[in-house]
This record gives C-alpha cells, sequence and structure tokens, in this order.
C-alpha cells in the first residue's frame, strides 16, 4: 500500500472522528508546518500559538475536509490562512503591529535570515539608504556585517556610546518606516506559504 494512498486512509478515518488517524496525520506533519509559520511571524511563541491553531482547526472542521485532498496541502492552507489572519489583526492592532516590528528587528541578525521577499527588502533597504551618512554606516557595521558595537567604535575613531546612540535611532526610524510597510506582508504570505 503506497504512502498516498495510506495518509487518504487516515484522512477519511480523522474525517469520520478517528482521533489516532489524526494524531498520526499530526505527528506525520507538525514539525514541516511549524518551520512554515515560524518563517513568516519570527516570533516564537506566536508561532507556537498559531502552530496549535492550525491542528486545532483541522480536527474542528474534519467533517467539511475533502476526502481527496492531500492532509500536508490542508495543513498548510490552513496555516497560511491563520498566518494572513494573524497579520490582518495586527494591521488593526496597534499593540500587536509594535510587537511584530519589536520582534522582527529584534530578531534581526542577517538581512537575507530573516526577510526572505524582494518587496520587503527593497523597503528596508530604501530605508537603510535614507538614514544619514554615519547612521548609515554604523548600521551596517553592527547589524548587516554582524560587527559588535565595540569593533565598530573602535573601527570607526568614535564611542562606544556614540554607536549605541546611532543604533537607537536607526533602529527606530527602520520601524517607523517599516510600520508604514506592514501591510506589505500579507501580500508576501502568499508568496513564502505558496
Amino acid at each position: 500500500m503506497s504512502t498516498l494512498i495510506d495518509e487518504n486512509i487516515l484522512v477519511k478515518q480523522m474525517i469520520e472522528g478517528n482521533y489516532q488517524a489524526f494524531d498520526r496525520l499530526y505527528h506525520q506533519y507538525a514539525q514541516e508546518v511549524f518551520v512554515r509559520i515560524k518563517k513568516i511571524v519570527i516570533s516564537h511563541s506566536v508561532a507556537e500559538e498559531l502552530h496549535q491553531d492550525v491542528f486545532l482547526k483541522i480536527w474542528q472542521q474534519r467533517e467539511r475536509l475533502d476526502i481527496g485532498v492531500p492532509f500536508k496541502a490542508i495543513a498548510f492552507q490552513t496555516a497560511k490562512n491563520l498566518a494572513i489572519n494573524h497579520y490582518w489583526k495586527a494591521t488593526r492592532d496597534e499593540k500587536l503591529k509594535a510587537h511584530l516590528i519589536s520582534q522582527a528587528t529584534a530578531h534581526y541578525h542577517h538581512l537575507d535570515e530573516h526577510i526572505n521577499f524582494n518587496a520587503t527588502n527593497e523597503a528596508l533597504q530604501k530605508a537603510i539608504s535614507q538614514l544619514p551618512p554615519q547612521r548609515k554606516k554604523i548600521f551596517i557595521s553592527c547589524k548587516m556585517e554582524g560587527r559588535s558595537y565595540e569593533a565598530t567604535a573602535v573601527e570607526m575613531s568614535i564611542s562606544l556610546s556614540t554607536v549605541k546612540d546611532h543604533m537607537n535611532k536607526a533602529m527606530r526610524a527602520l520601524r517607523k518606516h517599516m510600520r508604514s510597510h506592514l501591510s506589505l506582508l500579507l501580500i508576501f504570505l502568499e508568496v513564502l506559504m505558496a
């Protein structure tokens, strides 16, 4: 019996209310779904919450599922929908929006590790390019090239407090700029989750 046939049997059993079949499907796809969600929302705790919501929603709506659709597709589509709903909620909730922006900038080490979509990358690059020259140089040294504040201060022959001040101002400017582009994330979810 092929894996696809096995999975179709498990989906059919799950739809009929068999929790053991659901549990087997959960264990087969849970990690892959979590990784996909984490790429989008960055925050580990938000990803965990959405991850649980994905499988809870699938179980609760199991009777409406199409037996012919692979479980992986069902799980990924549900994850995508919940992530989009999370970002839509964020656009209407200032506190959540601030939290998402904070998470995105707090976890920023190298641009390509955390932001995988071209348009958001372009928006961030534009924001960086608008920084005053010394602030831009300090930001690039610390965040994009991975140098410590101390190494940047020595390299640029400036005080550590000057580096910290410029980094604080740079991060505030980038958060402000990216806040106006948060809605773009909704578009990129489609690309990332496809």
